[in-house]
């Protein structure tokens, strides 16, 4: 195996041979096999196997999952609120909003999901606690198909991680941003610091509404 992914009650896997492997509860259809009936035992994913990709790496939410092709497509099936496509999935599909772009990266948590491409772009989609801004476009809103995060736009994103209440961006240089839940992100008390303006869109209830540096900390990009 040379990746593996647990979400809620159920594990994905990907093969050497670039197979897709999964086992464990398929609530809302989360394992991929056209169904909601649990696997005891691990079992391929016919549907992708079908495609004729080999597969790179996985993720998994409480009840989505991802697929990463080696060309750079993203395949996802699973929970409705959380896997791009606004309905229940049993079988993989491709991730259209993500067509375009050559993923190079994938990440998923709860009811969230991320995409690094190969030239530093980040997406996400999906949603997390009420308020708590996890996606990184400014609003608490749940976002249903995967969206550029632009306030990294000038960054060249290498590296991501996304959870329900916040999440992590690493830049080339080594920069991490953050955004979501402050006291998550090691940004202190959920207040906001003293000398901020009560209208700073900066942050919204104890959140970082906006992508911000994290302080005293640098991530080294290897080669």
């Amino acid at each position: 195996m040379v990746s593996v992914a647990l979400g809620l009650c159920f594990t994905l896997a990907v093969s050497d041979a670039g197979a897709v492997i999964s086992f464990g509860s398929s609530r809302f259809g989360a394992l991929g096999h056209g169904s909601l009936e649990s696997e005891v035992l691990p079992r391929r994913v016919k549907a992708v196997a079908e495609l004729g990709f080999r597969f790179v790496a996985v993720a998994a939410g409480n009840c989505h999952s991802l697929a990463l092709t080696e060309e750079g497509h993203v395949y996802e099936w699973g929970d409705r609120d959380a896997n791009g496509h606004g309905q229940d999935q049993p079988t993989p599909q491709l991730v259209a909003a993500l067509a375009g772009v050559h993923v190079l990266l994938v990440h998923a948590r709860n009811f969230s999901s991320c995409a690094v491409t190969e030239k530093g772009e980040l997406y996400t989609w999906g949603g997390g606690y009420p308020n708590s801004f996890n996606l990184g476009h400014g609003v608490a809103a749940m976002q249903p198909t995967p969206k550029r995060v632009g306030a990294l736009s000038g960054v060249n994103v290498t590296a991501a991680a996304i959870c329900e209440s916040h999440s992590l961006a690493a830049g080339k240089d080594g920069v991490v941003w953050g955004f979501g839940q402050r006291a998550a992100l090691g940004l202190g008390e959920a207040d906001a610091p003293p000398g901020d303006s009560e209208d700073d869109d900066s942050e919204d209830e104890g959140c970082v509404v906006q992508p911000t540096p994290i302080p005293n900390i640098r991530v080294r990009t290897l080669p």
